[in-house]
């Protein structure tokens, strides 16, 4: 899709430091060599596997043109568990435990981007969602202004006049699973602010809800209707609307039967969900069902980016992974 295209070569231009940590992963490997060769980022592999070298040269992926630590052997371990004790001792940790702790790859990499020693970090072919997140919070924290993790996806979907000629961002999709309307609104700051960056266009957001604009009623719709409010308070400058449902959100001949008074109904092109379910089971259509483009789970609300991946992830999808990653960085 060309929205992928341009997003590859606008990494291209960044080259910004990006960390794999599961250099396990096969597929992790085959998307460095094809990264490292097209020039889209500078990769730092960690790894203590003594085999490496030759699982890389089945893939042709030169070892000399990336970095590969192993974390034991570099000189970070002891100043890392330091400073992650001290993020976490309020929480009870202790300092074998946060010694421990950094033992993990992801973990190693959320500090070393703490640290400012790479850009952001691309994980999740071999660690689940909540272990991603939970190493970027502690490692990397909340950003100052939205405090709220979430997660984007980037979708795209071919021949489809919808949303902006096809392109949607879709949130919450995998980090919280009952959002209350505070967190609804933040959810919504975010994926607004990467729809911009990453596409180039104006956000339009829709709180999406089973009922647009008054036609049920229920506390289920209260709390978008309330975080609506939120947003226009918190956020002055984006465009919203909710309650939607998705037809009139997207839809242009919908929204003009169910919310004529609206300027934005039937254009939406950032769909906030209002909880989880409905977000991981609506990407998920969209990507099988109509065979989309998706990018993500994109983590927003921290201080630099993190990227998760689904543990049945293409080669591809890390790839894309690293690109918005590199591009997030650059904000």
């Amino acid at each position: 899709m060309e929205i992928l295209a341009k997003i590859r070569q606008r990494a291209k231009q960044t080259r910004r430091k990006i960390i794999l940590p599961e250099s396990d992963d096969d597929r992790v490997l085959a998307a460095a060599k094809v990264i490292v060769e097209e020039k889209i980022a500078d990769i730092i592999l960690l790894s203590q596997d003594e085999a490496l070298g030759k699982r890389a040269d089945a893939f042709g992926l030169d070892l000399s043109k990336l970095e590969v630590i192993d974390p034991d052997k570099s000189e970070y371990p002891e100043k890392f568990a330091e400073q992650f004790y001290q993020l976490r001792k309020h929480k009870g940790i202790t300092p074998k435990a946060a010694r421990e702790q950094i033992n993990s790859f992801i973990y190693f990499a959320g500090m070393m981007v703490r640290n400012d020693l790479a850009h952001g970090f691309v994980a999740g072919a071999s660690h689940t969602t909540p272990n991603v997140a939970k190493a970027a919070i502690y490692c990397i924290g909340f950003g100052e202004e939205v405090r709220t993790i979430s997660s984007c996806f980037l979708v795209s979907v071919p021949n489809c006049s919808y949303g902006q000629d096809g392109i949607f961002v879709f949130s919450d999709c995998g980090i919280v699973p009952d959002p209350s309307p505070l967190q609804l609104a933040n959810i919504s700051a975010s994926a607004a602010e990467l729809f911009q960056l990453l596409v180039e266009q104006e956000p339009r957001i829709a709180l999406l809800s089973f009922s647009s604009k008054g036609s049920a009623h229920h506390p289920l719709v209260d709390k978008v209707i309330k975080a609506e409010q939120m947003i226009k308070d918190k956020y002055p400058q984006l465009k919203v609307e909710g309650e939607l449902q998705l037809d009139a959100a997207i839809v242009p001949e919908v929204a003009k039967m169910k919310v004529p008074q609206s300027s934005l109904a039937g254009s939406a092109n950032v769909l906030i969900f209002p909880n989880l379910d409905a977000g991981n089971i609506g990407y998920k259509l969209v990507q099988r069902l109509a065979k989309a483009d998706v990018i993500g789970p994109m983590m927003t609300g921290l201080k630099k980016p993190c990227s998760d991946l689904s543990r049945g992830c293409t080669i591809d999808e890390i790839i894309n992974a690293v690109c918005t990653t590199a591009i997030r960085a650059t904000s």
